[in-house]
């Protein structure tokens, strides 16, 4: 099947009654576009094939392996290649840069490899030796493989134009899905950009994204982010699609990633429900696999102030048609941060990844190991007291609110997926993979009631913790007709489980965030307890139907989600709580295509988080609450012209929270309607405007509502930490005359936010520059990158975002960083 693939555009204005009605005008839309469609499939079913081979538009396709510069090219063309792989083994293309039809395209490509591709019944081409070639007897018919345009990353969909993001990413269940048959806002960023931009973890990658924001300063034990207004742990990153692989806590480097993808809103259909239950977004760590090209890379990198960076990428395919891969990937890190005081000593990642690639079974194990080492120091997150009429100004970014802050935290996981075709059309997958995490040292558990002078209450804890979870999923996924109608069909069953122990010990103290203070450490040595034990498990089935030439792909879907949690007192090891409740949480989605680059599609999911059993302390003691469920409602459009892809997306997130009743007596009741509404408008750009520019970002608009509090009491008022505004924008530009040589700048602006729900405080709005340089050159035949960057260029202090009501978190001070990549 050709893949597709288009851009995104719409319009829409807001305000509470504006963008309700611009949500009903592209309801509208879709329903006239669908008509449209349907009427004009004839005509368009009849030139599709003819106009795509003859139509003549703009390639950049980079220069490597043969087999994968031919699959980054069926894709970018929109057509489907055959190709039996010993006859591209060994092969290089020279790659592609102007603007060819599909014929003079692949003749381009395959130009003195002796080698044709030849157009097939249904616009399929086949790849095979050229006539003169092929003479006389003993010319042997290799057995085709199917590629459809994916790329040579282990299946992945293929990078857009510009490098930056890729041209998909997964849907959970689904599997990868091309952004323009997708029916959510989703961004997959690539391990070129990572490189570049030399980001350290996944926070780094997603300074990318208007949507997202950090809750957690970085350099600190948390990684927390908020995507749509509303909060993402890094404990609720998915490791390939699987869900309990990732670190519990802190930052997670990126050093093994191919793709850091991003589904913007609730997803409970698509990857069942995260560990901590979060609904603002999904993110997924899409690991390093074997290329077809042999990969030996060496990287050395120095950050601000002094910690250095070195890492080993390592890989290799083997077999005769490379079935076999191995790719290894090392890091270490160690030497002063811009936190004054803190250091890194002998942080250390690695990973391994073996895969092979059959016609028709492939298997890859997929094993990692993590250890930070912190020592003496912490970044800063402070909750503000109360009768504050203005928010303490921001101290400086390299702050040290606790040199006596070191920990050390270590996390190996490993993942072993495959899947087998049954035949053509049926595929059985399966997962199963293994997280061990555990810290020791001290840390700062928070800073609270902080005056407007400084002054503030604080506690540092001796913080015991291990925690150690399996995650599975099972599926099959096929396709058939009825009909003019195509169905995929996927059903999947998932669970994991997580056992925590735990302890603490504290000692309280004074400091000021202005002028930081070394307290007593607590003397008491403790030992980690039971504490909780959870398991998710769920059910799911989706069938999406394709009809009119793929120009309509309907999804629709039903996951039946059960939780089941444990807790246990330190002392006793006795169950002090016990929780098992289900739901069920649907899904619809629906693109429609009424020209051949524009995509307009509409969603309606949910997000489930963990229920509750209700206290002694109200009238409906033991009442136990069913899993919460966060809907969203969301439409928007995609318009692809050529090599930019803009998208445009207006939703609206309801999540509900627990409210006290004292209408009742002797006790209140605690009820399930507290609500929290988030309506906005997200636009997004990525692409490559012209051969020397390249553009990635946008701006979202949210309009986050307390719609129900407290009685009443904040009823109306905005919700903390839903920024209105939030705007990135990064461009790189080659430089003319100077080959190899790339600027890049960056500009993100995050708007004034209410910090209480009182909206009493707020935090000032904050501009954040960010500037970088990068020379690809050869050093004695061998190809070397320079990178430098600088973060935060004009070196401004301020408060960064809210994590939660009342709590808020300190930028970054300026950071530089310089690398060197050699390819041996």
């Amino acid at each position: 099947m050709a893949r597709r693939r288009h851009l995104s555009c719409a319009t829409g204005t807001l305000g509470r009654t504006a963008l309700s009605q611009a949500m009903q005008g592209l309801v509208f839309a879709f329903a006239c576009a669908a008509c449209a469609t349907v009427q004009a499939q004839p005509a368009a079913a009849s030139r599709t094939a003819t106009q795509a081979a003859d139509f003549r538009q703009p390639y950049k396709i980079a220069p490597g392996a043969l087999d994968d510069a031919l699959a980054n090219f069926a894709a970018a063309a929109r057509v489907s290649l055959t190709i039996p792989p010993v006859l591209t083994r060994g092969k290089t293309a020279a790659g592609l840069d102007g603007s060819y039809t599909v014929g003079e395209g692949f003749a381009r490509l395959l130009a003195g490899s002796g080698l044709e591709a030849v157009a097939g019944s249904g616009g399929v081409y086949v790849l095979r030796q050229a006539p003169a070639d092929i003479s006389g007897a003993g010319v042997t018919t290799l057995p085709a493989i199917a590629v459809q345009g994916q790329a040579g990353t282990g299946g992945l969909p293929p990078v857009y134009a510009g490098g930056q993001v890729a041209s998909g990413g997964r849907l959970g269940m689904l599997g990868n899905t091309d952004v323009m048959d997708t029916p959510f806002n989703q961004t997959s960023y690539t391990s070129e950009l990572i490189a570049d931009q030399q980001a350290r973890s996944v926070g780094d990658v997603l300074d990318n994204d208007p949507s997202v924001r950090r809750a957690w300063p970085a350099s600190g034990f948390y990684e927390y982010f908020q995507i749509r207004g509303f909060n993402v742990n890094s404990g609720d990153i998915a490791f390939n699609g699987l869900y309990g692989i990732i670190p519990r806590y802190g930052a997670v480097p990126v050093d093994f990633a191919e793709r850091i993808e991003v589904l913007k809103g609730p997803s409970a259909l698509l990857g069942g429900m995260s560990p901590n239950g979060v609904v603002g977004g999904a993110i997924n760590l899409v690991p390093k696999r074997a290329g077809n090209d042999p990969l030996t890379r060496l990287s050395l990198g120095l950050e601000s102030d002094s910690l250095w960076h070195t890492n080993v990428d390592i890989g290799r395919r083997f077999g005769q048609n490379k079935e076999w891969g191995v790719r290894f990937n090392g890091g270490y890190s160690s030497g002063d941060t811009y936190i004054d005081g803190q250091s890194k000593r002998g942080s250390n990642t690695g990973s391994l990844a073996l895969d092979y690639r059959g016609d028709r079974v492939r298997v890859a194990l997929d094993a990692y190991r993590i250890e930070d080492r912190n020592r003496d120091g912490s970044s800063l997150a402070v909750s503000l007291a109360d009768g504050l009429t203005a928010v303490p100004r921001a101290p400086d970014g390299s702050t040290n609110i606790s040199p006596w802050a070191s920990g050390n935290a270590r996390t190996e996981g490993v993942v072993l997926s495959g899947e087998v075709d049954l035949a053509d059309h049926l595929t059985a997958y399966a997962k199963a993979g293994y997280r061990h995490y555990q810290y020791s040292g001290y840390l700062l558990s928070s800073v609270y009631n902080v005056q407007a002078n400084g002054d503030a209450n604080t506690l540092v804890m001796q913080f015991p913790y291990d925690t150690h979870g399996d995650s599975e999923e099972i599926g099959l996924r096929g396709a058939f007709d009825t009909g003019p109608v195509r169905h995929t069909l996927v059903l999947s069953g998932a669970r994991q489980t997580d056992y925590v122990k735990d302890n603490y010990s504290y000692n309280p103290f004074t400091t000021n965030i202005y002028a930081p203070r070394t307290p007593v450490l607590p003397s008491e040595s403790v030992q980690p307890l039971k504490d909780s034990t959870m398991e998710l498990s769920s059910l799911a089935v989706a069938d999406t139907l394709s009809m009119f030439d793929e120009r309509v792909l309907l999804t629709l879907g039903v996951r039946r989600q059960n939780v089941e949690t444990e807790n246990f007192d330190h002392n006793s090891g006795a169950m002090t709580a016990r929780y098992d409740q289900g739901a069920w949480t649907p899904m619809l989605g629906l693109v429609v295509k009424p020209y051949e680059h524009l995509s307009l599609y509409g969603n309606v999911i949910e997000g489930l988080s963990a229920g509750a059993t209700v206290g002694n302390t109200y009238q409906n003691a033991g009442e136990v609450f069913p899993p919460y469920k966060t809907k969203q409602i969301e439409v928007g459009a995609k318009l692809e012209t050529g090599r930019v892809t803009n998208t445009l997306s207006l939703f609206e997130i309801r999540k509900p929270s627990t409210l006290a009743d004292y209408s009742t007596s002797p006790l209140p009741t605690l009820r399930l309607d507290g609500e929290q509404r988030n309506r906005g408008i997200e636009w997004n750009i990525f692409g490559e405007i012209t051969p020397r520019l390249r553009v990635l970002g946008g701006v979202t608009y949210i309009q986050g509502r307390l719609t129900r509090t407290q009685g009443g009491a904040y009823d109306g008022n905005e919700a903390p930490g839903a920024a209105p505004w939030a705007t990135n924008l990064g461009v790189e530009w080659d430089v003319p005359g100077i080959a190899g040589l790339t600027l890049s700048g960056r500009v993100i602006n995050t708007s004034s936010q209410y910090v209480d729900n009182a909206n009493k405080l707020k935090i000032p709005n904050w501009t954040r520059v960010d500037v970088g340089a990068r020379y690809a050159t050869k050093v004695s035949a061998t190809p070397v990158v320079f990178r430098a960057g600088i973060h935060n260029l004009f070196d401004k202090n301020y408060w960064e975002g809210v994590n939660s009501p009342g709590t808020i978190t300190l930028g970054a001070p300026r950071t530089f960083m310089l690398s060197a990549t050699i390819d041996f």
